[in-house]
């Protein structure tokens, strides 16, 4: 012991971890890592998958923008009737929206095609 040190200083660090050790504290800690370790390759996981997701979506932005460059080059050459266009796509999409006029997204998407092949 030194100077500086009481009596009975050196053995409660001692008897601290003998307590925490027999409430089990050391080896809920072990369970803790161990949970954070499966958590943190759960999250690796997670991560991979939305890369290759992302890489799908790419990839099919990609095909769309082709199959749209394809499509208003041969609507430049034989036109189509706008509002058919509208009917058909009301026709297609308006039980799957559940409105009569059918999807406002595809509606906009081909407009906008058929307002690019008249330029």
């Amino acid at each position: 012991m030194t100077d500086d040190e009481k009596p009975g200083e050196t053995a409660a660090p001692a008897e601290l971890i003998r307590q925490l050790e027999d409430a089990g504290f050391f080896a809920q800690l072990s369970t803790l890592q161990a949970n954070l370790q499966k958590i943190s390759a759960d999250i690796g996981d997670v991560a991979e998958i939305a890369t290759k997701r992302l890489q799908e979506t790419e990839d099919l932005a990609a095909h769309v923008l082709a199959i749209e460059s394809i499509l208003e080059v041969m609507l430049r050459a034989a036109p189509v009737d706008a509002e058919a266009v509208r009917e058909a796509v009301k026709d297609r999409t308006s039980e799957l929206t559940g409105t009569p006029e059918g999807s406002s997204v595809v509606q906009t998407a081909a407009a906008e095609l058929l307002a690019r092949t008249r330029n």
